[in-house]
């Protein structure tokens, strides 16, 4: 025991007013998302389903509930089973002969359930669910410079969830070309014209605000298109994708509406639709829209905003950026990797049935429906996915780190050996979102990453860090400014707007004295005029994560060998008897209060 004279110290500075430490947060909120929004959503993507004559069965899934789980996580544990509760689903069956309905309670599976650890019992192993770093949907803009002429040649792409991607570029002799899955490249008017824009005057019509004078975009692409109505340009653009096929007007029409505007084969998510209207909601006659899917003022958006890059108006995107990465998380990826999957297979083993079962003779819908295909692909998951792994187990802090950790790889990443330079470096945006120390030591390096110790994720997956709001007063003797007790989470591509300057320069009453600051701004550092700032870092714990937070005096340390600590600080052995430090810089119990 230690002496009562041993008074503990904390050696580090108070910061008030900072937000609540949860770091189990996001693994809970988007399981519980999944299960309260995901699963009723992905059941209606589905519902009704038709029988392939589309003639004689009707089958709609309605409204579903999760039940009680039979087990205690305890109980899991020591009979080596899953810790899950069943899904039902209230169904209903029409004969479309006869105009009858039966409705029936199906049982669709067994759902894992999420422990208060934040982590799923599997086959009696505790386990957890990584989260993962993925490109955003949505349009991008880049740029790279022409080795022959010198000049900025600049580039659109339009991604979505799953469907064709789009990409627009801009060539060295003044054409703009359009890319339909990345193969054959071909006029972009000959693109707008199978969109049923097919005259010249109309076509320049459109972009008159942005592609006028001598060097005109649209003109110079005119005089390369061979084409002059839509029946052409479609023709055309099928013959470039499917080259050899034979061609009858009426399929080729179909295919080209489906590959973009059809909701079943084309999918830019409420992610992608945010990005668009965001980053073209000030290009002239662009309109934002709602829908999932692409409209023809998504791609004359895209290609204005693009003839503006050259013009020197707008802004290109960084890729690396957290601005344009976002976060997949439990939820996320257990719907559309695992449950998806299922629920599409399910469907066809329902038509297939329905198609086999005579119209007049009697029927029951629980055997039209196999719960197995949704089960097998839920186990398939959490067994053998690279995002699922055992949880580390090796004293609390490892728990923490191992459910916030952050990886490029896995089903829909990057593998390690395509992943460049660029995208294991560390970025401006991660300030305040990504620990910039902790890292695998290895070929993984700066592929796995953890979050920062405030970082939270907003609705859209984007992280965000906080900030104490700055306020301005002027008076007669000058100005004084001062960080307000109010906190606002700001994501990576509105941070850029504004210069944040570090929680070293406020005083304990929490006004700025020095005139002249360092700040950051766009990913720069500068030293500005106090008036100028707008937010303040709440702590300068908040750069880093929780091991790297447990490190005395970190900032002093060289980062390698910080980078080392946080390891070892996981790895280390709890104690049998385990004493409290005489002196501290940051309070342990706020950390593992989960787990105490």
């Amino acid at each position: 025991m230690l002496k009562k004279d041993n008074i503990r110290q904390n050696w580090g500075k108070k910061y008030s007013g900072l937000p609540k430490l949860d770091l189990l947060a996001i693994q809970k909120r988007s399981y519980k998302w999944f299960q309260e929004h995901a699963i009723g959503d992905i059941l209606r993507e589905i519902s009704p389903i038709d029988d392939f004559t589309e003639k004689n069965w009707n089958l709609t899934l309605k409204d579903y509930r999760l039940g009680k789980a039979a087990i205690t996580p305890e109980a899991a544990v020591a009979k080596g089973v899953t810790f899950d509760a069943p899904l039902y689903v209230q169904t209903s069956l029409l004969n479309k002969k006869t105009g009858k309905s039966l409705s029936q309670e199906i049982f669709l599976g067994d759902i894992p359930q999420m422990t208060e650890r934040g982590t799923f019992i599997v086959n009696g192993i505790e386990r957890t669910v990584v989260n993962q770093l993925v490109r955003s949907p949505g349009v991008f803009f880049t740029a790279t410079v022409d080795t022959v002429t010198g000049k900025a040649l600049h580039s659109a792409e339009i991604r979505p969830i799953h469907g064709s991607w789009l990409e627009f570029a801009t060539t060295r002799h003044g054409v703009v070309t359009v890319k339909i899955d990345r193969r054959r490249k071909f006029p972009v008017t000959t693109f707008l014209r199978a969109l049923g824009v097919s005259s010249n005057e109309d076509i320049k019509a459109k972009f008159a605000s942005v592609d006028s004078g001598n060097d005109s975009f649209i003109e110079t692409t005119l005089a390369k298109d061979e084409t002059a109505t839509e029946t052409e340009a479609l023709i055309e653009i099928f013959k470039k994708m499917h080259p050899g096929e034979p061609i009858v007007l009426e399929k080729v029409r179909e295919n080209f509406q489906g590959l973009f505007f059809n909701n079943r084969r084309y999918d830019l998510g409420i992610v992608g639709r945010y990005k668009i209207n965001k980053k073209l909601g000030e290009t002239p006659g662009f309109f934002p829209s709602d829908g999932r899917v692409l409209t023809v003022d998504d791609i004359f958006g895209t290609i204005a905003y693009l003839i503006g890059l050259t013009k020197g108006v707008g802004v290109i995107d960084d890729i690396d950026s957290l601005a344009n990465r976002r976060i997949r998380s439990v939820g996320e990826l257990v719907a559309t990797t695992a449950f998806r999957v299922g629920i599409l297979r399910l469907e066809r083993s329902v038509k297939e049935r329905m198609t086999l079962i005579q119209p007049d003779v009697p029927v029951s819908i629980s055997n039209l429906i196999n719960a197995r295909p949704i089960m097998a692909a839920l186990n398939e998951f959490f067994r053998t996915s690279q995002l699922s792994t055992i949880l580390d187990q090796c004293n609390p802090l490892s728990e923490i780190d191992n459910l916030n950790r952050l990886t490029v790889m896995g089903t829909g990443g990057i593998s390690r050996e395509r992943a460049a330079f660029s995208i294991r470096d560390i970025n401006s945006s991660q300030y305040g979102r990504i620990c910039p120390i902790r890292s695998p030591e290895g070929p993984n390096i700066g592929l796995v990453n953890y979050l920062a110790l405030f970082a939270r994720v907003n609705e859209y997956g984007f992280l965000e860090t906080p900030y104490r709001k700055v306020t301005v007063e002027k008076n007669g003797k000058g100005t004084k400014v001062t960080a307000s007790d109010e906190i606002e989470y700001v994501s990576a591509d509105d941070e850029q707007r504004y210069y944040i300057t570090h929680a070293g320069m406020v005083t304990e009453e929490g006004v700025i004295e020095d005139d002249r600051v360092p700040a950051r701004y766009r990913g720069e550092f500068l030293e500005i005029e106090k008036e100028k700032i707008s937010y303040v870092d709440i702590t300068p714990l908040q750069v880093v994560g929780s091991a790297a937070s447990l490190i005395p005096f970190v900032a002093n340390d060289d980062a390698q060998r910080s980078l080392m600590g946080t390891h070892m600080q996981c790895q280390a052995v709890p104690l049998v008897h385990p004493h409290s430090p005489r002196y501290h810089l940051f309070s342990l119990s706020d950390l593992l209060q989960p787990w105490l």
